[in-house]
């Protein structure tokens, strides 16, 4: 009766982990019908948008909005070249800020900026273009 005990203790033991087993196929395969379902829906929303926004973007033309404004007599058009007026730019003049004192370097910042250096250099000696 001992090797017997034995014998029924192992089949329930591995009907158990084969129970186990086919749950977690099972679990698998519509966890993945799941996750595949998502990602269509996430595709069509994604196509969605892409429509919504072309259409937003078509509604904004300037031809289109200028259309409108003529169906509505509203008397605004488009600017010409002569109505438009170019403001040329106004030149930066130095402005001479009190000096403040620089803050320290940290050692990171230290060891970066040698790095960069060292970089840029390897970098312009493999330059081959002279």
């Amino acid at each position: 009766m001992k090797g017997s005990g034995k014998i029924l203790i192992f089949i329930a033991g591995l009907t158990c982990l084969m129970l186990f087993f086919v749950h977690l196929q099972i679990s698998s395969v519509l966890i993945s019908f799941d996750i595949h379902k998502s990602s269509r829906t996430v595709a069509e929303k994604q196509e969605l948008f892409r429509r919504l926004q072309f259409n937003v973007d078509q509604l904004r033309a300037p031809r289109l909005l200028e259309e409108k404004m003529k169906k509505h007599d509203l008397g605004l058009a488009l600017p010409n070249k002569i109505q438009v007026v170019e403001v040329p730019s106004v030149p930066e003049f130095a402005i001479s800020l009190p000096k403040t004192a620089e803050p320290e370097k940290s050692f990171s910042s230290t060891v970066s900026s040698f790095l960069g250096r060292w970089i840029q250099t390897a970098q312009a000696k493999t330059d081959l273009s002279s």
